[in-house]
């Protein structure tokens, strides 16, 4: 068990303190990170608690049992989902059709370590892969990654047709594409 999964194990069992030492570690880098996105100082803190708090929740609900990257990478990731969020309640980010689906051909789907030299839109297609469903992430898995076709998925996943599996491939990719799909407004 590395420092990360100790730390992760230590939360669970109700050690205020690491939290606290999370907490403290990577507040200026977050709050340093969050300036590129122009909001005032008091909503990136807010922001900042709304992410350790979600960071506290994911472990207590078992959400977060393994770390394959570091903590200072999963709270990252969290918070920039809350930044986004919070800019799109002000109006200044909005949905957009996220039609690059090439880019699943890119990376791996499987579960691997996110990387701190990863670009922001890897990062951000895995953040949004790993919050999908069970059967979304396998289907897209075998069809991106495993290279089978909807024939072969049908049958390994059990299936009635092949165009149940188009259409659950389809929603699948609707549900990452709204994970993922923003721009900032002109």
């Amino acid at each position: 068990m590395n420092k990360e999964e100790r730390f992760v194990q230590d939360i669970r069992r109700g050690d205020k303190k690491k939290l606290e030492e999370i907490y403290s570690e990577n507040k200026a880098h977050f709050i340093s990170f969050a300036r590129k996105y122009q909001l005032e100082e008091e909503s990136i803190k807010d922001i900042y608690q709304e992410t350790i708090i979600v960071l506290y929740e994911n472990i207590l609900e078992g959400k977060l049992t393994t770390l394959k990257s570091s903590i200072k990478t999963y709270l990252f990731a969290i918070g920039k989902y809350k930044l986004i969020e919070h800019l799109r309640t002000i109006g200044k980010y909005e949905l957009v059709p996220f039609e690059d689906v090439s880019l699943l051909d890119e990376i791996s789907l499987v579960t691997e370590n996110v990387a701190d030299g990863l670009d922001e839109q890897t990062l951000q297609l895995k953040m949004g892969y790993s919050q999908l469903g069970e059967k979304c992430r396998e289907v897209l898995r075998m069809f991106y990654y495993d290279g089978k076709k909807l024939a072969e998925i049908q049958h390994l996943l059990g299936y009635e047709t092949k165009d149940t599996v188009k259409s659950q491939k389809s929603r699948c990719i609707k549900q990452l594409k709204t994970l993922v799909g923003v721009y900032e407004k002109q």
